[in-house]
């Protein structure tokens, strides 16, 4: 028996065995590679997206300052209405309240063509008009006294709807 080879365990698997085996090895090795490589464009993804958010947040920022910019500049006019009217008011003290009415009068609408223009409405229910919860804010239920239920009964403050949202 000193003349007889050894035999071991990987001599007695078969050839086609031995082929499959690296035909798997070299499978698993293009499977892991893929893997890798998807792992880097995932990352790479990631690295975009959170540069892409970064942009976004500061373009939302300045378009904030775009869209306020408009009212901001309404309400300095008004402002400045307010305090040469009131140096007026201040001068000349045989001014009616009947004046004085008219003239807040038109500076709230001076108010709400400012509203206007960002995109608020005024909102004006009559006494009367059906009270729709979607458009409408009930301070207190009083009873009807004509039995016209769902109606609006007073009035307390005008409201505003914005219609870009």
């Amino acid at each position: 028996m000193e003349g007889e080879p050894v035999q071991t365990a990987a001599s007695t698997v078969p050839e086609d065995a031995t082929e499959l085996l690296g035909e798997l090895r070299a499978g698993l090795a293009q499977v892991l590679e893929e893997l890798r490589g998807t792992h880097e464009r995932a990352a790479s993804r990631e690295r975009v997206i959170e540069r892409l958010h970064e942009d976004n947040q500061r373009l939302r920022a300045g378009e904030r300052q775009l869209v306020l910019r408009p009212v901001l500049v309404d309400l300095q006019r008004l402002r400045n209405e307010l305090l040469r009217e009131a140096a007026v008011a201040a001068n000349d003290p045989a001014l009616p309240g009947e004046a004085v009415e008219k003239l807040l009068v038109s500076f709230a609408h001076s108010v709400e063509q400012a509203l206007e223009r960002g995109g608020v409405l005024v909102v004006r229910p009559a006494v009367g008009d059906a009270f729709d919860p979607a458009q409408h804010r009930a301070v207190r239920v009083v009873r009807a006294a004509d039995g016209e239920d769902g109606t609006v009964a007073a009035v307390v403050t005008d409201g505003y709807r914005d219609v870009v949202t």
